[in-house]
Formats: structure tokens, C-alpha cells, sequence
């Protein structure tokens, strides 16, 4: 049985500015001569009976932190634009990438989302996509499943520090449980609730693994 393997690849190349979204600036060296992404693709060696294909690559996504598969075979990336300084506000964006003939190559892109800021972590899920968003965890709701959002985002938790730099709220994944499970770095401390929720009943956390309830709206430290 023939295994495929499709990575999507990110090689930087000059021709990327035209595609890159308004304000945001293309900071690789102009001396650097990285590998052409179909070029690279041949650098990569797999055992026996697998197959790697490229499913994209500059200038179709540019700088991607996170990506989510959802129920369809269909990829959810998230280009964040603000890294590192997150001083570009309203830049990030979330993709959407459809393989319609199953050969390994995307054939649909959308921009899902485009005017979204310091996005980290992304989860498909519940009939929309989940984003890291410091401060806040939000939910953008797609019940359609058209690729486009059927509201505004929606705030579940706010509190995360803007003080870590790279080790922000970042990585979510779901849990076997039913629980949508993050990461948040070392370098700050935050102090976690529902929107609105008093200092004093939050929860405080910082180099730490937690996990949020979609429909039960609990948060708590995991690690």
C-alpha cells in the first residue's frame, strides 16, 4: 500500500511581496538563495512505499505558526504577520486549503480570515475555527462549512499576557476528551477567565499546559 506524505512547505523567495497583505513588509535577506519549494521537495527521502507530495508553498501560504485538518480532509493554517514584535495589528490571516481530486495538492484557497492579529494556535471544531488570539481565545463560527464566517469573532477567555514575546498562548489541539487543550510560555504570568470575570476569581498560570470546555465554558490549569 503507497503511503503519501504532503507537507506544506515554506521556502522563502522574493516574488512572496507582491502576495504579502497590505503594510507588511518581507524582512529575508536579500543575499539568501534558499531552494525552490518543487526543488527542495526532491531533497526529502522517504522509506519504502511512501510518497511525499507538495500540498503548498510561498507564495500560496508565507510565514504559517499552526495549521488544523477539520472533518473534510481540508487544511486551516494560520499566517501570523505580527511575529515578532506583534506591533502589526490586524494583519494575520487564517487559510483555508481544499485537495478536491485527492492528489495530494491543493486546488481551492481561501482567506478565511484577514484582518486578524497575534494568532498562534488554531482548532477546528464546533462548527467554526478556535484561535489563539492574545489575549484572548476566540471562535469564529462557520456552521455552513462554506469557508466563510458566519459571524464576528466570538471572545471565550481573555487574560493572556502580551509580556512573553514568542511564548504566548500558542498550540491548540484537541483533547480524546472533548477538552480544547493549549500551551502558555514561561516568560510571563496570565491571569485567565471569561470575559469580565473580577482579577481575584481568575486563574493565574505560566509555563503551563491548559485545557477550556467548549459548551461547559470551564477553564483550568492542566500542567
Amino acid at each position: 500500500m503507497l503511503e503519501r506524505i504532503s507537507f506544506l512547505m515554506v521556502v522563502g523567495a522574493l516574488a512572496v511581496r507582491a502576495a504579502l497583505p497590505e503594510g507588511v513588509t518581507n524582512t529575508q535577506n536579500t543575499l539568501d538563495k534558499p531552494l525552490l519549494p518543487r526543488d527542495a521537495l526532491k531533497k526529502i527521502t522517504v522509506p519504502k512505499g511512501f510518497r511525499v507530495s507538495l500540498f503548498a508553498a510561498e507564495p500560496d501560504l508565507m510565514q504559517p505558526v499552526a495549521f488544523d485538518f477539520d472533518d473534510r480532509g481540508r487544511v486551516w493554517v494560520v499566517e501570523c504577520f505580527s511575529y515578532p514584535d506583534f506591533k502589526t495589528e490586524n494583519k494575520d490571516r487564517v487559510l483555508l486549503f481544499t485537495d478536491k481530486n485527492n492528489d495530494g495538492v491543493f486546488d481551492e484557497r481561501k482567506v478565511f480570515l484577514e484582518n486578524g492579529h497575534r494568532l498562534s494556535g488554531i482548532a477546528w471544531g464546533f462548527g467554526g475555527v478556535w484561535l489563539c488570539s492574545a489575549p484572548e481565545l476566540i471562535f469564529i463560527p462557520d456552521g455552513d462549512g462554506d469557508g466563510v464566517p458566519d459571524g464576528k469573532p466570538e471572545v471565550h477567555l481573555d487574560g493572556w499576557t502580551l509580556k512573553a514575546g514568542h511564548n504566548m498562548v500558542n498550540g491548540l489541539a484537541w483533547g480524546p476528551d472533548g477538552w480544547l487543550y493549549g500551551r502558555q510560555g514561561i516568560l510571563a504570568n496570565s491571569l485567565v477567565g471569561r470575559p469580565g470575570t473580577p482579577e481575584k476569581d481568575r486563574t493565574l498560570l505560566n509555563c503551563a499546559i491548559w485545557r477550556y470546555h467548549p459548551t461547559r465554558h470551564i477553564f483550568e490549569v492542566v500542567a
